[in-house]
Order: C-alpha cells, then sequence, then structure tokens
C-alpha cells in the first residue's frame, strides 16, 4: 500500500495594492447586496400585513439567494483582509 499526498495548489504572488483593490471591490459588492437585502427585507415586512397573502415557494427561493450571495460576500471579503499577503492594517479590517 502507497500512500500518496497531495499538493497545495500553486497560488501566485499578490501585491498589497492588488490586494487592496481586490479588497476595496469586494467590500463594494458586499453593500450593495447588503442594501438589496434590508430593501427586500423591508418590503417584505410590510407585506407581511395579516391581510397579504404569504410569499410564494419561488420569492423564498429568490430571497435565499439573495441572503446566500450576501453570505458569500462576507466570506470573500473575510478571505481576501486575511490573505497571508494582507498588511497588519488591511487584516485589522475587521477587528
Amino acid at each position: 500500500m502507497s500512500i500518496e499526498f497531495l499538493r497545495q495548489p500553486e497560488t501566485r504572488a499578490i501585491s498589497q495594492e492588488q490586494l487592496v483593490t481586490e479588497v476595496k471591490g469586494i467590500y463594494a459588492g458586499l453593500v450593495m447586496v447588503e442594501s438589496k437585502c434590508i430593501e427586500v427585507d423591508n418590503a417584505q415586512n410590510a407585506e407581511t400585513d395579516p391581510a397579504n397573502k404569504p410569499i410564494n415557494h419561488e420569492q423564498w427561493q429568490a430571497l435565499i439567494a439573495l441572503h446566500r450571495t450576501l453570505l458569500y460576500e462576507h466570506h470573500d471579503f473575510f478571505l481576501a483582509s486575511q490573505h497571508p499577503s494582507a498588511s497588519p492594517a488591511l487584516r485589522r479590517v475587521l477587528g
């Protein structure tokens, strides 16, 4: 029986400038998706008057997908800001 080790995927170097630009872009996307989530949630809460009918399956799926996107944006932001090449200042963004 032989044991084979998997190699880690090769990564390319990234400059501090590139990383900061990446984090800023991710943050902009995060803010945009978060604003949309708030807008949709507020609209949904306004419609939860007992006189209105509940949302249908397709609406639930769209709402879930939107919040999933927000979660992914937060995850990407976390990973980018904690990148091994990140400066201490960039790492503190989440602090």
